[in-house]
């Protein structure tokens, strides 16, 4: 190929590259995951955030949170989350003109009664204002620190934008390995011009030996012949699925805590989740066993029904890996907090109910 076309190519390449790596990289910037945290305080009846924006037509969550206490954990009707358990808010549509103030977008009751999430509702770019009714006992969770939050699931888009970048990078690689090999080229016929000085400029040189006709090429049949050339295809493919297969897994969030910051006189599973794994692949939640391609609906459905989304894991000692991971993953990716009991935190919380009886 010419050195210009080559050059031409290059220059096409890492034009489209920029212009793609970074026009997504300040799209990602610009999209707001999380339109709304707003700190509040219980005093009033009625909760109301400032308008806020969304700009992206996504599914979106909004919920009161709190800080993490020890209270949630006991029975004796305490001040604690299950205080503001059922939530009651609505969501209006700023409009752009006096005529039209706003309008209601959603509401905890719209949601319920088709069957969604209590706190899920599907918004399209525009401003927004959220109301939240709070019972009059609230104000005792003041010291937590309340906020009203809206959010958004973010990994898709950025798993997106990373594998469009990857690509970008490719590219722009491959422009410069084709800018290079231009320029090589010319830079190779400018230096070959130079020639060794001639004692007779002028005389035309010719050849008086006699061309040595080699012999033609043997056909490609050979056992090493078909290895180069099959090796060639073999590389070319592990390239393209190095590219185009998926990201590698972030893993899974832990964190580590001191086990005995929470109270464990009074047991707390008759509120609460937990997820219990056996073999072979039986998932079971609060005791029901459920089918594992129906854990996530199962899950959500009882999340729906509580105000703090934890759900505690456990799995037998000799639970497949690939089934624990799974049940770690659904309970994460349905937003609620992990706590994993392992076998020596069950041991350890064994022997302090028997020394406290």
């Amino acid at each position: 190929m010419l050195p210009k076309t080559l050059f031409r190519l290059g220059l096409s390449f890492l034009f489209f590259a920029l212009a793609v790596f970074f026009p997504t990289g300040h799209w990602l910037d610009s999209r707001i995951f999380d339109p709304l945290d707003y700190p509040v305080t219980l005093d009033a009846r009625q909760l109301k955030s400032p308008p806020f924006q969304i700009n992206l037509r996504e599914t979106y969550f909004a919920s009161l949170d709190l800080d993490y206490s020890a209270d949630d954990w006991y029975q004796d009707d305490r001040c604690n989350y299950k205080t503001i358990l059922y939530p009651q808010w609505r969501l209006y549509k700023l409009g752009s003109d006096s005529a039209h103030p706003r309008e209601l977008w959603a509401s905890s009751e719209q949601r319920s009664q088709n069957g969604f999430l209590s706190r899920e509702f599907r918004a399209s770019p525009g401003r927004y204002q959220l109301e939240w009714d709070i019972p009059a006992v609230a104000p005792c969770l003041n010291p937590r620190h309340p906020r009203l939050l809206v959010f958004t699931d973010s990994s898709g888009y950025r798993e997106a934008v990373a594998l469009i970048q990857l690509f970008c990078i490719f590219l722009g690689g491959t422009a410069f390995a084709l800018i290079a090999l231009a320029t090589a080229h010319v830079a190779r016929q400018v230096f070959s011009r130079a020639a060794a000085p001639r004692m007779f400029p002028d005389m035309v040189l010719r050849s008086v030996l006699p061309i040595t006709k080699h012999a033609p090429l043997q056909l490609i049949h050979d056992l090493p012949h078909w290895g180069l050339f099959f090796g060639a295809i073999l590389w070319v493919f592990i390239f393209i699925f190095m590219i185009i297969q998926p990201l590698p897994s972030q893993g899974l969030i832990v964190g580590w805590r001191s086990r005995d910051a929470v109270v464990w006189e009074k047991s707390p599973r008759s509120d609460t989740l937990e997820v219990y794994v056996r073999i072979p692949s039986r998932f079971f939640i609060n005791g029901q066993e459920v089918e594992r391609s129906a854990l996530r609906a199962k899950l959500l459905e009882e999340l729906s029904r509580h105000a703090e989304w934890s759900v505690y894991f456990e799995a037998d000692s000799d639970t497949d890996y690939m089934d624990a991971v799974y049940a770690m993953d659904t309970i994460q990716g349905c937003g609620a907090k992990l706590i994993w009991v392992t076998p020596k935190m069950r041991e350890e919380w064994r022997h302090k109910e028997q020394s406290v009886r």
